[in-house]
């Protein structure tokens, strides 16, 4: 009766390794999967990386927008009263040809 229950002892005991061996095998091989892919992501990443400093200087300037928009309301006002003025420059020289041109305006 002994040697029977360490034969099944045994029988257990290589039927437990055998199903350890196979989730180690089934977790080695999980393991390579994700480093293989943690790889392709760090490679990627390598090739991304100029590109995202390229559009982070590129969109720094971002904030200055808004102070260039100010400016550019006060340089449209600026140039609203330019060609008022140059209007009526442009009024009076046609006037004061026209007065040239008529007989005794001048």
């Amino acid at each position: 009766m002994e040697v029977a229950v360490q034969v099944g002892i045994a029988v257990v005991w290589w039927i437990a390794l055998a199903g350890a061996l196979a989730l180690t095998l089934v977790a080695i091989a999980e393991i390579v999967r994700i480093l293989h892919h943690a790889r392709e992501i760090d490679r990627l990443a390598q090739v991304a990386l100029p590109a995202a400093r390229g559009i982070a200087g590129n969109t720094a300037a971002i904030g200055d927008l808004a102070a260039g928009v100010e400016s550019v309301g006060r340089l449209v006002a600026i140039v609203e009263t330019i060609d008022r003025t140059a209007a009526a420059i442009e009024r009076r020289v046609r006037a004061l040809a026209r007065g040239l041109r008529e007989p005794g305006g001048a």
